[in-house]
């Protein structure tokens, strides 16, 4: 193998595709990142078998193909320090030992044998949408602080994605404390497909969206019986589905309210940002309870510790319906004021004792729902 590279071209390939690679596994195999040199382009690849990125590299000076398994660490580490120049990449005697060559100067890296490296796996495809980048990052963004962080709970730990042949894609996250909900209409030419349902790993979809970087970038998501296919630009990623039925979201979130708070976003994410500093107890009990209360066009929020001190923000507000005294986690309340874009926010309520469901006030198809606490100050 032997191929010329822009170093800037061949570290961004690098660092896109060393995501997947394992960063525990005792396979040696999987700590590495697998070039191949084909006679018009070169792959990158990487793995954790959860996982797989690969990227490909067109229209490259190619003088010989062939395989190489490097270190992902010491590849990132010596292509991240050369200098701004063309790299050029060959395989020498013995057949896993690789020459790097930059102006004229050159470093060895031992490689390891590919043979036994994953291949790219044949998935039957049940089903394939497309659409824009953005809009797609956008709602993933918004559920994804929903989503639990411990593994014992698989299908919690992941992103439900839906069509159910309608013209829109639901995207959904909860760890059964909070739940964020988010909805895309799709492309005509996607609407009146069959129905997707699936469950996709957290981490995969922090990984998509990470390398979306274009928003006018058409993404096409392809599934099949258990694994789903992300595709855009020169990028694809593979990932497991996770097994499971998806609890019935819609369920759980209130048809009416009995109160409506309508209030700046800004405004409200500051006061909230604030209360919730001082809302901290080493007995981690009352952890970030805030205590939050309407008094006609006011909200108060109230948070105290005993380490630290004491918190009271007034907030004004459009007030629908009754008052109000309820506690919530402020931290939840943050994940939610954050990814709503719109200028004022609904915040509604149904007593003390039922879910808090914030709402943009432009009307745009997004929730984030969570549960009051019943302990704290």
């Amino acid at each position: 193998m032997k191929f010329s590279c822009p170093k800037e071209k061949l570290l961004k390939a690098i660092q896109i595709v060393q995501r997947a690679v394992s960063s525990k596994s005792t396979i040696p195999n999987l700590t590495g990142i697998l070039l191949e040199a084909l006679e018009d382009k070169l792959i990158f690849r990487a793995t954790d078998r959860e996982i797989l990125i690969q990227f490909e590299l067109p229209l490259l000076s190619i003088e010989r193909t062939g395989q190489a398994l490097l270190s992902a660490r010491y590849l990132s580490d010596l292509v991240r320090r050369l200098p701004d120049t063309n790299i050029t990449v060959e395989q020498q005697q013995p057949e896993q030992l690789f020459l790097f060559r930059y102006g004229k100067s050159e470093t060895q890296l031992i490689g390891m044998d590919p043979s036994d490296y994953p291949q790219l796996p044949v998935i039957d495809l049940k089903q394939k949408i497309q659409l824009e980048a953005g809009k797609f990052r956008q709602v993933i963004n918004q559920v994804s602080s929903a989503a639990a962080t411990d593994s014992l709970r698989p299908i919690f730990s992941g992103i439900y994605m839906e069509n159910t042949g309608g013209q829109s894609l639901n995207v959904v996250a909860t760890d059964t404390h909070r739940l964020a909900y988010s909805s895309i209409k799709l492309p005509e030419e996607n609407q009146d497909k069959a129905s997707l349902s699936l469950i996709v790993p957290h981490k995969t979809l922090m990984e998509v969206t990470r390398l979306l970087d274009d928003d006018e970038t058409v993404i096409s998501i392809m599934v099949g019986s258990n694994q789903v296919i992300f595709k855009f630009d020169s990028t694809t990623i593979i990932s497991r589905i996770i097994e499971g039925k998806f609890p019935n979201y819609q369920q759980v979130i209130p048809e009416k309210y009995s109160t409506r708070i309508k209030v700046h976003t800004q405004s409200f994410f500051e006061g909230v940002d604030r209360a919730t500093l001082l809302a901290q107890d080493k007995s981690k009990i009352a952890s970030s309870v805030l205590k939050i209360a309407t008094k006609g066009d006011t909200l108060i929020l109230e948070a105290r510790s005993q380490e630290i001190g004491r918190a009271y923000e007034e907030i004004p507000i459009y007030l629908e319906g009754e008052d109000v005294e309820i506690k919530f986690n402020g931290r939840y309340m943050l994940d939610a004021l954050k990814v709503i874009e719109s200028e004022e926010v609904y915040f509604d309520l149904t007593g003390n004792l039922s879910p808090g469901v914030f709402r943009p006030a432009d009307g745009k198809d997004y929730l984030y729902l969570i549960l009051p606490v019943r302990s704290g100050i």
